[in-house]
């Protein structure tokens, strides 16, 4: 999900597919076993989250949208997620004193960041009157793909140029956007965050090959993106040992039906590079903003136990508002023991993501 400036809800692509499409559903059986790998079944009796942080993590806030940090410090949750900056911007940028005054009480803080889609409110975005960073003008760099049709100021990327991955990851100094600034990950590092949670990761089935539901001009993006995420929590982790890596979304990622499926070394070093996953709009799924009807997605659940049965630390959040018309105290209970019977922490939130929700 992308949030615009003002951190406006403009993509919100990942949640409705618009980050490359819905996710291929081939074969799918209707009986959450869509992953060719695992059995689609509730977690082991006995698996355990690898990340020693994450591990005893009960409770999740994700608030990216102009946050209210002082709310979310006198709160009781144990794992927040925020943009770093208070509208996406900048010149309103978490200061390193503000981020450790929320993780008070060893609170972790982790950080949205969008690897799979440019947005045009970010430093490193070139004004044509060169204001801010590079002036691209008519001369854009090679790594910025077409525009997102349906979130106004989001733009596809190829998210496996060299001038994309060190723009995210670490410049070494001379870039064509950000010169001898730093990337934006170590920006996000430098600030104290304890992690980042990477948005548009499912950007692979944008380029994908057409039997995937993509574009057709890139036939390895998955292993591409599985390289990506490889190569940022080495980074990640050369600076912190212990810092959190979360993937949003894509877990068809993993999934051995796609065209060209991750083979098994990449396979498991998304395993390895990823702590945590996070999806939206598994359970009560559909075209409205919240209160959808109950709509189970079996393939993706098949999928999402896949990662949680290796271990790692599996988040969701279906949407749901008492404010808006449909909205059901039950249908928001079920969803909660859904997610909690696979061994899923759940969080009830609205879509905007500019307020809590109800949470877990």
């Amino acid at each position: 999900m992308n949030i615009p400036n003002g951190i406006c809800i403009a993509a919100l692509c990942c949640l409705l597919g618009c980050g490359g499409g819905s996710s291929p559903d081939p074969g799918s059986n209707g009986n959450g076993n869509g992953n060719g790998n695992g059995n689609g079944n509730q977690p082991p009796a006995g698996t355990q989250v690898s990340n020693s942080r994450l591990r005893s993590v009960t409770d999740w806030v994700y608030w990216i949208q102009d946050p209210d940090l002082t709310a979310l410090a006198a709160g009781d949750s144990q794992l927040v997620v925020i943009d770093y900056s208070q509208d996406g911007t900048q010149d309103t940028a978490f200061s390193p004193a503000q981020i450790s005054a929320l993780q008070a009480g060893g609170r972790l803080v982790v950080c949205y960041l969008s690897i799979g889609e440019a947005e045009d409110y970010r430093f490193y975005w070139g004004q044509q009157d060169g204001s801010t960073g590079a002036d691209w003008g008519s001369d854009p760099p090679a790594w910025l793909g077409p525009t997102n049709p349906d979130w106004a100021g989001n733009y596809k990327v190829r998210y496996w140029d060299p001038g994309w991955q060190q723009l995210i990851i670490a410049n070494p100094g001379g870039h064509p956007v950000l010169g001898d600034a730093p990337s934006y990950l170590d920006r996000i590092i430098d600030a104290g965050f304890d992690g980042v949670f990477l948005d548009i990761v499912d950007g692979f089935e944008y380029w994908g090959p057409a039997e995937d539901g993509g574009i057709g001009q890139r036939a390895q993006a998955a292993s591409d993106m599985a390289d990506f995420l490889a190569a940022l929590a080495a980074h990640a982790r050369s600076r912190d040992a212990d810092f959190i890596i979360c993937q949003q979304n894509g877990e068809a990622l993993i999934s051995d039906e796609l065209a060209q499926p991750l083979d098994s070394s990449r396979r498991q070093a998304v395993l390895s590079a990823v702590d945590w996953l996070s999806v939206e709009d598994v359970f009560y799924q559909g075209e409205l903003d919240a209160n959808n009807p109950l709509d189970p997605d079996n393939y993706r659940i098949g999928l999402i136990d896949a990662y949680r049965n290796a271990g790692e630390f599996v988040s969701i959040i279906d949407y749901f508002d008492a404010a808006e018309p449909g909205y059901s105290a039950a249908a928001e209970a079920d969803f909660l023991n859904r997610s909690k019977a696979r061994g899923w922490l759940p969080y009830a939130g609205v879509r905007a993501l500019d307020r809590l929700g109800s949470g877990g």
